[in-house]
This record gives C-alpha cells, structure tokens and sequence, in this order.
C-alpha cells in the first residue's frame, strides 16, 4: 500500500513539474506560475528551483515617440510597460472568449494558453468590482478568486467587506470550500449566507487524504462514481454500531 501510495505522489509530483514547464514556456510570470500549481504535490522550492535566477517572464516593451518644439527634432524613448494586472489579463481573455465564440480549445491553441490558466483568468470577470481589485492589490489570490467568482453578489460583497474590515485572508481550500458549501445549498433550495463566524469553522475542520489502488477501487466501490465514494463510506460508517 505504501509503494503504490508513492507512485501516485510521484506521478502527480511529476504531472505539476510538466505544468511548471508548459507555462515557462508561455512566459508567466513567477507569481503565476506558483499560484497555477497544486502544493500538495510538489514544493514551492521545488517550483522555483525548476524556474531558476536566469527565467525572464515575457515583458512587453514599446517605443513612444515625441515631438520636440523644433520641428526638425524627433525624440524617441523606449521604455518597458509595467506588466498587465490580473485583471487586465481576465478582460483579455474575455475578450478571446467572445472572439471566438466560446471555442476554449481553439483559444488555447492558438494562443499557446493552457486550459486551467485561461479558465482561472476568465472566471475573474464574474467578480464584483471590490474584489477586482483585491485581486489586482494581491490581497486575495487568484486560485480563491476563482472559486469565489462561483458565488452570488450578496455573498461576493460579504466576503469584500470581510477582507477589507479584518484584514482577513481567503486562502485556496478555505475559497473552495465556502464554493462548495454554496453549490450544495442551492442544489437543496437552501440560502447560504456567509459570515465571518462560518469561514472559521472551515478554517478548524480538519481534512485528510486517503488513497485507493485501482484494484481497491474495483473490489470495494464497482460501479459507484468517485463524487458518491465519499457518501458511500460515511453511510456505512453512521449505520454501523462498532465504529
């Protein structure tokens, strides 16, 4: 169990390093490309060992030309424009989206994007304009920015007000879970209003990872989807008296 619980650690390890590589190849920028990975496989170390000191983002550079007060004299000065904000990049890619009719693959390909980044970027647009700009100041990351963009605007603001009042970060697993929560509520007919009170009962819950072979899999849970696995084993766990 624990040689096959390695191979899988080590195939995804390897699977987060090729993505590492796909977006150098894109040019991303650091910050980027750490926010893009999953660390539960490979290591923010990692990650920028793989970069290394001499990795160049794409800059984009422009020549602005200006007249001088003599007509027979032309200054030109080259200078580097400052790299687009997060949201700059969410309106582009907008932009693409509406361009090509909402052909993601066609987008991806020839404009040399990788699916989940051009995803991530897109669903900024679905944010409130105070957590735009959270978002453009680094006060909320691009990874939670997401999963929040699922979440309607009574919420949206909610969690606005709560960043900006207490200072409060909205990590990654916290986001997902409040998207989550939400899903499931409105799936029930339920509302889901978000306090600050609830996003410190998720930060207590605790989670942990365990991992079936295939073989498990097929022995154990045949025919049950993955997303019903779960439900499955808690069943049984709350109809059984000896747990």
């Amino acid at each position: 169990m624990a040689e096959t619980n390695q191979l899988l650690i080590n195939y995804y390890k390897k699977e987060e390093m090729k993505k590492v590589k796909k977006m150098m190849k894109e040019k991303l920028k650091v910050g980027e490309i750490l926010e893009s990975v999953n660390m539960e496989w490979i290591s923010k170390e990692e990650v920028l060992n793989m970069i290394g000191e001499d990795y160049e983002p794409v800059i984009k550079e422009s020549r602005v030309e200006h007249k001088h007060k003599n007509e027979n004299e032309n200054m030109i000065n080259t200078f580097s424009v400052t790299p687009n904000t997060p949201m700059e990049i969410a309106r582009k890619y907008k932009k693409y989206f509406e361009e090509y009719n909402q052909n993601r693959k066609q987008i991806c390909r020839d404009k040399n994007i990788s699916n989940g980044t051009f995803q991530k970027y897109l669903r900024l647009n679905y944010l409130i304009p105070e957590l735009q700009e959270l978002v453009n100041n680094k006060k909320l990351g691009i990874n939670s920015a997401e999963h929040i963009s699922f979440l309607d605007e009574k919420n949206q603001i909610k969690i606005a007000e709560i960043i900006q009042n207490y200072n409060y970060e909205i990590t990654d697993s916290i986001a997902k879970k409040i998207k989550e929560d939400f899903r499931k509520r409105k799936t029930l007919g339920e509302k889901y209003i978000l306090s600050k009170e609830k996003i410190e009962s998720y930060k207590s819950e605790k989670h942990f990872r365990v991992i079936f072979t295939q073989e498990e899999i097929a022995k154990y849970f045949n025919d049950i989807p993955n997303k019903k696995i779960k439900e499955y084993i808690i069943n049984i766990l709350e109809n059984t008296e000896d747990v």
